[in-house]
């Protein structure tokens, strides 16, 4: 790819740097009200288990918790605390990072290559996406997790190009701050080291104190999670130990699936642009800007090689990655502009683009209501269709009604003092979220004894107002939402009665199908020895 530029394919000049800004701005101003109007107003699904399990860390403040650091949990409540516990107030914050994120995206591109209609170009790549979108609207770590990543980025270029000497403290405190978001934080400092070290330009940097400082600054944060975890013997090393496989065997990697799942996230026809942007930084020696694509690479390609190959060995989740695409769309939509200026190489990938930007606008209304499948999906039932198979929000229908709502109406048959009880701790989670009153709702999962059906551990188990030998629960009812299968949960009840299945339907399909239980009588559980699974 070295023959010499020709007349670009489009002509650009009109996008002066005060127009570039002024879209940006009217740009991002309009999908923020936008966003605000849906979420308040035309939203069509409930929180999901993650998002009602964060709202519920929220009311018991912490220094950390079970699985995650204690920043969601912090942002959940600040926002409830304007908004009230509501789903509007626990999404709030995601709509608020996410401009965050697309100001450090805007502002990157323009600093490494010195033209804002590049940066107006990443910033407009972000919107098909499809984890970019997901992550405006969807209150979890990620958020939190993505925007600290990108500001840590950005702090990262003041430090190096501009010799900013602060930028390396604020670096240091935002990698810290996104750790108590999400652990996996800690791996954007030996990622930027590795630019250090190949980049013959910045590699005095390593002579100084100010990287290592920029570490230990980071490390500071680590604190509260560490005291935390200390007092309730290590769960947190444990569960995520589990996560990544050091304790299992090779045997459960989904390498194929996450691969898939990595293409549909990122756009099945961007993608093939995002692999050749990649190939292009890397066999492009002669490329002006060598050294800042060299960075991106160094942010981004790292992790999402990390996340492959550990599915060699155990399941990824298709979010784990997401952080990756960050430098990674930028390199992106650098490379798409060198290809707009040489007609012959834009000739060979121009249909990929024109893809891109066709399933967004089929994909990206479906993706914000694809409940309008529904009806289609049932004239077309003689295929079979499932609402797995072309709703990806599946789970997150029918929660409030009928699921929490039918939970609230049998609770009010038992006597006074009645609870609930969850195998699952999503189910747990929504239903402390969507029950009148928001009542404290407890697990049992873990309380099995049979090893090769019992839950992992979660929050629940580290609550001591949530143990189920607590005295006060002897005696009571409960509705129990699960399979009956266990023995001991049988017989830890005076007697058990089976309810008609919560169904959750749309136009004739069967979306989810929840099993319900009225127990009388609660005789008090006991964990089994053990640690269980984490």
């Amino acid at each position: 790819m070295t023959d010499p530029p020709d007349r670009p394919v489009w002509d650009l000049v009109f996008l002066t740097p005060a127009r570039c800004k002024i879209i940006f701005i009217s740009a991002l101003v309009l999908g923020f009200v936008a966003q605000t109007l849906f979420l308040f107003h035309f939203c069509p699904v409930d929180l999901s288990g993650d998002e009602a399990q964060y709202w519920d860390w929220s009311r018991h403040l912490d220094l950390s918790y079970y699985s995650k650091g204690p920043l969601v949990a912090y942002l959940i409540r600040a926002s409830c605390s304007v908004f009230g516990d509501t789903m509007p107030g626990v999404r709030f914050p995601a709509l608020v990072l996410a401009i965050g994120t697309s100001c450090c995206t805007y502002w990157l591109t323009q600093k490494l290559f010195s033209s804002h209609r590049l940066a107006l170009g990443a910033f407009l790549l972000q919107l098909i996406v499809p984890i970019y979108i997901a992550g405006a609207c969807l209150m979890t770590i990620d958020p939190p997790f993505f925007f600290c990543w990108a500001l840590a980025t950005c702090l990262a270029v003041k430090a190096i190009l501009d010799d900013r000497r602060w930028a390396w403290i604020a670096c240091g405190a935002v990698v810290g701050i996104g750790f108590l978001a999400k652990y996996a934080m800690l791996l954007w400092f030996p990622f930027a080291l590795i630019f250090l070290l190949v980049d013959r330009q910045s590699r005095p940097w390593l002579r100084t104190i100010w990287p290592w400082l920029m570490i230990l600054v980071g490390c500071l944060f680590t604190t509260p999670v560490l005291i935390w975890n200390a007092r309730h013997n290590w769960p947190s090393v444990h569960h995520v130990a589990e996560q990544i496989g050091a304790n299992t065997d090779p045997i459960d990697g989904n390498t194929l699936e996450f691969i898939g799942a990595q293409i549909g996230i990122v756009n099945p026809a961007l993608f093939p642009l995002l692999v050749g942007a990649i190939f292009y930084a890397f066999r492009n020696r002669s490329d002006p800007h060598r050294r800042q694509l060299k960075f991106l690479l160094c942010i981004g390609l790292p992790f999402l090689a990390i996340c492959l190959i550990g599915s060699l060995r155990t399941k990824q989740q298709a979010n784990w990655p997401a952080p990756a695409y960050f430098t990674l769309m930028i390199l992106t939509a650098y490379f798409i502009g060198i290809l707009l200026s040489h007609p012959a190489r834009w000739r060979r990938w121009r249909g990929w683009a024109y893809a891109a930007i066709a399933l967004t606008f089929i994909f990206q209304p479906l993706l914000h209501g694809s409940t309008m499948l529904y009806p289609l999906a049932a004239r077309l039932n003689r295929v079979h269709l499932s609402p797995p198979q072309f709703d990806p929000a599946f789970k997150l229908r029918g929660i409030a009604d009928p699921f929490a709502s039918t939970v609230y109406r049998e609770l009010g048959t038992l006597n006074p003092g009645a609870f609930i009880l969850c195998a699952e701790y999503t189910d747990a989670s929504q239903l402390a979220f969507y029950v009148p009153g928001q009542p404290r709702v407890y697990y049992a999962g873990s309380y099995w004894t049979d090893t090769d059906v019992r839950r992992r551990l979660t929050q629940f188990d580290m609550w001591p107002d949530r143990q189920l030998d607590r005295p006060e629960l002897i005696g009571k009812d409960a509705i129990y939402i699960g399979e009956m299968t266990n023995a001991p949960l049988r017989e830890s009840f005076d007697s058990v009665e089976k309810l008609p299945d919560i169904m959750v339907q749309r136009d004739g399909m069967t979306i989810r199908a929840f099993e319900a239980w009225k127990c009388r009588g609660f005789k008090g559980m006991h964990r089994p020895p053990g640690n269980g699974h984490y």
